[in-house]
């Protein structure tokens, strides 16, 4: 079967477009004669101003123009692999932004040749969430933002905020999750994976979000972070509130730490928390942290520089720490005992309101980590000539076993390992014209001995 080009996949947009502008005109008509000349002239501009809206997301992907949802201004010279001086080995480094014609996913060897690679278009692969409150305007207007690969091949990813999705080594759909997804996606020991949710409280003034409250029933919601269990099989397993984590912890004081009232209008976007990563203790490295359990959840919430430590058996919250980073992403169990988190380092105002980082703030981002024992820090890069990074939002780190880290920069379009000593030696540019690049959301490396895979080709 032919799939539709992304000119085709548009026509319908552009002409529901087109048609919206033409009824406007024929509404403002309409009122006008009516003797409504004012109220016609409100529909027509709020409907005009939706479909011009439209239109010009949707130009932009038929034209061809430029993925500019995608695109950053370049920090480091060179296009793909740019240092290639690790140890010579046959590992395999999986790679999630924007490649050629979509969003999507590309599984590498080390010298940035192709072994595998799987396009992302949002309405090819959940339809379900097409046309839904939040739903992206053109396949080109959303990011991918978590994602894995098992053994077999498949791979399995966010559509930030809309929803999962499973496919083969083929990229053929296994399943969808169309649920409010975001952010993370690690494995669970029990089976199946922890990824971030998010529940949608219509009502502000819910009883079970006391202390928050609305001064207007009319007005207002309430976005509640999930920590979810998902199953091999794309069937929720467990689910827990943050927001209920917090409070049933005694944790209610971060909440108005800032000294806002808990009002659900000073939240941002009407989010509580901004959970962006979950991960598990596996029990290779339980024995590193005496004071925890292998099985134990940590937690990184963005908007109060916290990172906590909870049982998902019990909820109840073993450690927690504000700071010393600042805007974190990408918390993580190291083998040596500590917690290690990507240190955005950085406020979102250092990006236009397109989100285009301003390079001319300071390069300040980090690798951190921090003793939950003594509760000591150390910065682990990003303090030396040369290692500079900026990363206003996201951010992943892989820890590895040599001590070293596979970073993902995604504002930079850069994904790069260094050793325990913070040497790189391995850089790859996700290069898209001499003075920008195309942002890459998450990398992780993988020894080609995890797969069972013996043909990477597909039909």
């Amino acid at each position: 079967m032919r799939l539709a080009s992304r000119y085709e996949r548009n026509y319908p947009k552009i002409a529901w477009t087109i048609g919206v502008i033409g009824l406007s005109g024929v509404a403002f008509l309409a009122g006008y004669v009516k003797g409504s000349p004012r109220d016609a002239g409100s529909l027509f501009s709020d409907l005009t101003a939706q479909a011009a809206e439209t239109l010009a997301a949707a130009w932009d992907q038929t034209a061809g123009v430029e993925p500019t949802h995608f695109l950053q201004p370049s920090r480091q010279p060179g296009a793909g692999v740019t240092v290639n001086t690790a140890p010579a080995s046959d590992d395999l480094i999986l790679l999630t932004g924007f490649f050629g014609d979509n969003p999507g996913l590309r599984l590498l060897r080390r010298d940035g040749s192709i072994v595998a690679a799987w396009p992302a278009a949002f309405s090819r692969l959940l339809p379900e969430r097409v046309g839904k409150s939040g739903a992206p305007e053109t396949d080109w207007n959303i990011d991918l933002h978590g994602s894995y690969i098992e053994p077999d091949g498949s791979v399995l990813f966010n559509f930030e905020y809309q929803g999962a999705v499973k496919l083969d080594r083929c990229g053929a759909r296994l399943w969808a999750l169309p649920e409010r997804m975001h952010h993370s996606i690690e494995p669970a020991a029990s089976g199946g994976y922890w990824m971030g949710g998010l529940r949608v409280e219509p009502d502000p003034n819910a009883p079970a979000y006391r202390p928050i409250v609305s001064p207007d029933r009319e007005q207002g919601r309430i976005d509640d972070d999930l920590i979810l269990r998902v199953g091999e099989n794309g069937r929720i397993l467990q689910q827990k509130s943050v927001f209920r984590i917090l409070m049933d912890n005694g944790l209610e004081p971060l909440l108005s730490a800032t000294g806002n009232s808990l009002d659900v209008g000073t939240f941002a976007d009407s989010e509580l928390l901004h959970l962006n990563m979950i991960a598990e203790l596996p029990s290779a490295l339980a024995p590193a942290f005496p004071e925890f359990r292998a099985g134990d959840l940590v937690v990184s919430i963005r908007d109060y520089n916290l990172v906590f430590v909870v049982d998902p058996t019990t909820w109840k919250v073993k450690w927690h720490s504000t700071g010393p980073w600042l805007r974190q992403h990408s918390a993580q169990f190291l083998q040596d005992g500590t917690i290690g988190v990507f240190n955005n380092n950085a406020y979102d105002y250092q990006s236009d309101p397109d989100g285009v980082t301003d390079l001319s703030q300071p390069r300040r981002s980090q690798i951190l980590s921090v003793d939950p024992k003594s509760a000591a820090s150390l910065v682990r890069y990003g303090t030396r000539p040369g290692q500079e990074m900026m990363s206003v939002v996201r951010g992943y780190i892989q820890p590895l076993p040599d001590g070293g880290f596979l970073i993902t920069e995604p504002d930079a379009g850069r994904a790069l390992q260094i050793d325990g000593e913070g040497r790189t030696v391995w850089e790859y540019i996700n290069r898209f014209d001499a003075d920008r690049v195309l942002e890459m959301t998450g990398a992780r490396v993988f020894p080609a001995g995890y797969f069972t895979v013996k043909d990477w080709s597909c039909p």
